[in-house]
């Protein structure tokens, strides 16, 4: 019998119909900030920016890690 160690369950993320609690948190606060600007136009916005998160992170669960580490490295210094 052959015995394996999974390690992609230990780097899953939990997620909520489709999207991780950050991505929750960004469709709610953008939500609510349409809300102010476009009244009611604010459910397609939201709808769309559900679209836009589902899709990014059903390619990559951890694009906001990858994003934050790419605006936080200095533009002027190179690591190899």
């Amino acid at each position: 019998m052959v015995s394996t160690t999974c390690f992609m369950d230990l780097t899953k993320k939990a997620k909520i119909k489709g999207l991780t609690t950050t991505s929750w948190f960004i469709v709610i606060i953008g939500a609510f900030i349409a809300w102010f600007f476009f009244l009611l136009y604010a459910i397609p916005i939201a709808v769309g920016i559900y679209c836009i998160l589902f899709i990014l992170e059903f390619f990559d669960e951890d694009i906001f890690q990858i994003l934050y580490m790419k605006f936080s490295l200095p533009i002027n210094k190179y690591y190899a």
